[in-house]
Order: C-alpha cells, then sequence, then structure tokens
C-alpha cells in the first residue's frame, strides 16, 4: 500500500468530516468544498480507464457503491436537517449583521462512523491486496479479466461518487427543507432571505 493511497483517502475523509460533523448551514460552499477537493486530489492518482473484457463493469460497480453509500451517509437516519430563520456565520462570532434563512445540518457519531468505516475497508483492502492476499487476488483477477487498474479506479471511483452524492443528498434535502418552511426563500435563494432578515430586524 503506497503512503499516496492513504494521503488520498484520509484527506477526503478529514475534508468531509470537518465540513459536516456538527451543526451546519448547508450552503454552495459546504455544498462545494468536498467535491473540489476530491477535484484537487484524485488526478494525482488516476493514470488510465481500461475498457477491456470486466474491466469497465468494475468500475461502474465502484461508482454505484460509492453513489448508494453516500446517500446513505446523509439519511434521516444519520443526518437531520432543520430549518433556521436566523442562522449566522460562525466567524466572526459576534457579528453585528442579522442572520439570514438557511437550512441547518446536524450530524455526529453515526454519520462520522460510516466515513471512517469506509475509509478504513479502503485503505485494509489495499493493504491485505499487498500483504496478506496478493496471490489469491492476482488469481482472481486473471479469472475474472479484470486489471489491477481497473480494480485501483474501482475505488477511485467509489471515492469520487460517494462524496458527491453525500454533496447532492444534502443540497436535495435542503432545498426541500427551504420550501417547506418559507418558499419564497427557497425560489429566490440567499440573497431575498438576507434582504427579508435585514427587514424583520428594522
Amino acid at each position: 500500500m503506497t503512503a499516496n493511497i492513504v494521503i488520498m483517502q484520509l484527506a477526503i475523509l478529514a475534508v468531509v468530516l470537518e465540513s459536516d460533523l456538527g451543526r451546519r448551514k448547508i450552503g454552495w460552499f459546504r455544498v462545494g468544498r468536498p467535491i473540489g477537493g476530491v477535484a484537487v486530489i484524485v488526478p494525482f492518482f488516476f493514470t488510465s480507464l481500461p475498457t477491456g473484457d470486466n474491466d469497465l463493469l468494475l468500475q461502474v460497480a465502484g461508482a454505484l457503491a460509492g453513489a448508494a453509500l453516500g446517500l446513505f451517509s446523509v439519511c434521516p437516519l444519520l443526518v437531520s436537517v432543520d430549518y433556521h430563520p436566523d442562522w449566522r456565520r460562525r466567524w466572526p462570532r459576534a457579528s453585528p449583521n442579522p442572520g439570514s434563512p438557511a437550512a441547518v445540518s446536524r450530524s455526529g457519531a453515526g454519520y462520522a462512523a460510516v466515513w471512517i468505516a469506509v475509509t478504513a475497508a479502503r485503505l485494509g483492502f489495499a493493504y491485505g491486496a499487498e500483504h496478506i492476499f496478493p496471490v489469491k487476488l492476482g488469481v482472481f483477477l486473471t479469472t475474472n479479466h479484470l486489471s489491477e487498474a481497473a480494480l485501483t479506479n474501482g475505488f477511485i471511483f467509489l471515492s469520487v461518487s460517494m462524496s458527491l452524492f453525500r454533496s447532492l443528498g444534502l443540497w436535495v434535502r435542503g432545498r426541500a427543507c427551504l420550501a417547506q418552511a418559507d418558499p419564497v426563500v427557497a425560489q429566490a435563494g440567499p440573497v431575498v432571505g438576507a434582504v427579508r432578515a435585514t427587514g424583520s430586524a428594522r
């Protein structure tokens, strides 16, 4: 297992947990930050796209597994989403400006456990493939007409897809929360929300 693989997995995990743990506003920056992190990190590890034999199926399977895990990680069981009529940004904490309506998520140990478990499983497999069962893995790949590049890409696509669908799930739930609580804010966006909040504060 190379240091690059460990760095990529831990970097993605750190970005997601820093973005989501606790009580956080669901905004464009929050939703897009993990996507941006993946976009910066992955090109250093993605080298080719094999499509022969069963390689394409393996890579698609990795992407689909990531999508399912990403959506599960932001399901109501693990992440709650509520409407906050007067949300203020964390920095500066003592802001004199009025807050604005926002959808706010809250996540804790369950959410972190899903991401940590998936990351640990990926790293554990990578370690096992190199030190514990390399021969058996080689036989499996040969028997099923798979390449090592496709296997690597499958895990990369799993990571990327999990991050993308985590963001998609948060965005959809946030917009639904705003639409239910305040349809005007949901349709017009954060600018109108801020104007309305300013007017109500006068």
